[in-house]
């Protein structure tokens, strides 16, 4: 077996020119809001989700309320339960210090890197883990802070309104392979501008919230025939 550490070094390695595009495109919508560079020098590691980070900043720059921020990076963050309940048997047994912060840094890249190397269990799982983690982290703060420096040098450009929705474009299309994504995606695609009309604030949570479920009662379907 290899060493925990060096196959956690391969595996950032692995996902870093994906990894970096975003963060950089993150970094310049971000400058590009009025939500300032702190939020996102501080968002990046702290929130440690692209997705949840983009999110909060769009609808706050959007003058959005607190609670309609929280509740939609949390949506949009909603596959990580199911990451974590797959990496739950790793976790078990593990130091409490762990268990409370190892949780962090579960996102798509650690969490897929980590299913490559089953053969890490226990105090092995803890050492790749915090080194895959801490890795993608540093990886993914130092794209998103190139981005907040590029941005201001950067013209005023009328479409960079819809970087952030390409950018969650972007992210989407990974999870279009499978049926159940598509599912999901079709009707957040739906709701969410139907939902904005409405309530311009919550057009994301609820198109997410319809997607997630439409999502589940599709593979739910799948399973049962």
């Amino acid at each position: 077996m290899n060493s925990p550490r060096a196959d956690a070094v391969r595996d950032i390695v692995a996902v870093t020119p994906a990894l970096v595009p975003f963060g950089v495109t993150l970094g310049v919508v971000v400058a590009a809001t009025s939500t300032g560079d702190m939020a996102g020098w501080l968002g990046a590691p702290a929130v440690y989700s692209g997705s949840a980070q983009l999110a909060a900043t769009t609808l706050f720059n959007r003058g959005a309320g607190l609670l309609t921020i929280v509740a939609s990076a949390i949506a949009v963050s909603a596959r990580l339960v199911l990451y974590s309940a797959s990496l739950a048997p790793r976790f078990h047994g593990q130091p409490r210090w762990f268990r409370l912060v190892g949780p962090h840094f579960i996102t798509d890249q650690t969490y897929l890197s980590a299913e490559g190397r089953p053969e890490h269990q226990g105090s092995f799982f803890r050492s790749y883990w915090l080194c895959v983690g801490c890795g993608v982290g540093a990886v993914w703060s130092a794209a998103v802070g190139f981005g907040l420096s590029l941005g201001p040098h950067l013209p005023t450009l009328p479409h960079l309104s819809l970087a952030s929705t390409a950018l969650f474009v972007g992210m989407l299309m990974p999870r279009m392979r499978e049926k159940t994504g598509r599912v999901a995606a079709l009707v957040a695609g739906v709701v969410a501008p139907l939902a904005a009309l409405a309530t311009p604030n919550l057009g994301v949570l609820v198109g997410t919230a319809a997607g997630i479920s439409a999502g589940l009662a599709a593979r739910k379907r799948d399973r049962a025939s």
